[in-house]
């Protein structure tokens, strides 16, 4: 065994699922690093050992300053090409020519266990962050394995998903892996809900039909009738499907877009782009309180977690953070302030406004060439539906609306 630095993937832990090379190396190693657990089971009697722990910066650290000196093996758990420590080490050091020996990995073993493939999969990780949007990716995918650790634990999140009561799932958590004590749990998300597991565990979450969730479509110009208009008793305004449709298009949505919406109303707009970006983000900004309550009905009967739902007006309200679309569907008198703060981001935008007055046409345009808009776009939707008139049908008017867009 030369110096080079190895790489082994040791799946699930337990010694049995490692194939002989594997072992071969990591008994002759002289420094072997790993997490506790598996440093306890693999470990030969007189080997010096390093934990990994939270602190991968310091294991980085002596990584960089001992693979030329002294024969070590970094023993990965689970799947070396699939959240691992291996990504973190090959990025932070670069000049380390690391040995990557992949192995029998937790999520195969599980996948047998359950009788599922792995090209029917969306893998996702909630370990220790929540950017992955669970709910719909799980509305969405017929079958998603989370890796799951800390505040995300596996009853935590099968409490999440009991929001998409309309979808009818099957949960799998695997603990303990390939050891004596592994626990293979299935059940419906209020069950799993109710139980405890271990905190790095793996889940399984199978979706009978994700083909019944609310709009399986592409989404664009969903029908008005999806969306409530009110939770109290006055009805909220909303922007009617054909617009929608539009304001979609100009927008230019991509599956990982990250949106600010400006007077979100009753949620039409943010549900439709949250659909479109599924990978991304829609911040949704509302002042009129029973608008928000309104937007925040829909978005759960949706059963979306990658939208949040802001109560203030802007340009005062709008978060930081960076975002590559915008969309203003109602500026308060403020549009010119309101182009003029979500440009300070210095990042490529895009903006789409919708105007129903002159004066809102006006404003738009002069805020846009203020902030130095290019490949301006102007468009102007008069739409009318058909009415029944006895036996035959009239077509009726709905207020003109016009909507700009331009680049930045």
């Amino acid at each position: 065994m030369t110096n080079t630095p190895y790489i082994i993937g040791i799946g699930p832990g337990q010694s049995d699922y490692i194939y002989p090379l594997a072992a071969q190396l990591i008994a002759q190693a002289e420094v072997l690093i790993g997490g506790r657990r598996n440093l306890a089971e693999l470990a030969q009697p007189g080997q010096e050992t390093l934990v990994i722990d939270r602190g991968l910066a310091a294991v980085a650290e002596y990584i960089g300053q001992n693979w030329q000196s002294r024969r070590l093996v970094v023993l990965a758990s689970g799947d070396t090409s699939l959240f691992s420590v291996r990504a973190y080490l090959q990025k932070r050091l670069p000049q380390v020519p690391f040995t990557v020996l992949p192995g029998i990995s937790s999520l195969q073993y599980l996948l047998a266990r359950r009788g599922l493939n792995l090209n029917e999969l969306k893998i996702i990780t909630l370990h220790g962050s929540n950017s992955a949007n669970l709910l719909n990716t799980v509305m969405r995918e017929r079958c998603t394995a989370i890796f799951t650790g800390g505040e995300n634990s596996p009853q935590a999140i099968a409490g999440r998903l009991q929001a998409l009561d309309f979808a009818e799932l099957t949960l799998t958590v695997g603990e303990n892996l390939s050891y004596p004590d592994e626990r293979v749990t299935s059940g419906t998300p209020q069950q799993i809900a109710a139980g405890r597991f271990a905190d790095l565990s793996l889940m399984l979450v199978e979706n009978a039909a994700p083909q019944c969730r609310p709009w399986p479509y592409l989404p664009v110009g969903l029908p008005d009738e999806l969306f409530k208009r009110h939770v109290g008793e006055k009805a909220v305004p909303m922007t009617k499907s054909e617009v929608r449709a539009i304001i979609t298009s100009k927008l230019r949505l991509k599956e990982n877009s990250r949106l600010l919406e400006i007077g979100a109303g009753t949620g039409s707009v943010t549900i439709e782009a949250a659909l479109a970006a599924h990978d991304g983000r829609v911040w949704a900004l509302e002042k009129n309180p029973a608008a928000v309550e309104t937007c925040r009905a829909n978005i759960a009967r949706f059963g979306l977690d990658n939208i949040t739902l802001l109560e203030g007006a802007a340009p005062e309200a709008i978060p930081d953070e960076v975002f590559d679309r915008v969309f203003i569907g109602g500026s308060g008198g403020n549009m010119a302030d309101i182009v003029a703060r979500v440009l300070r981001q210095n990042a490529p935008l895009r903006i789409v406004i919708s105007a129903i007055t002159l004066e809102s046409v006006s404003e738009a345009l002069a805020a846009l060439k203020q902030g130095g808009g290019h490949n301006l776009e102007i468009v102007q939707a008069a739409v009318a539906r058909s009415k029944p008139a006895g036996s035959k049908h009239l077509m009726m008017g709905l207020n003109p609306i016009t909507i700009i867009a331009a680049d930045f």
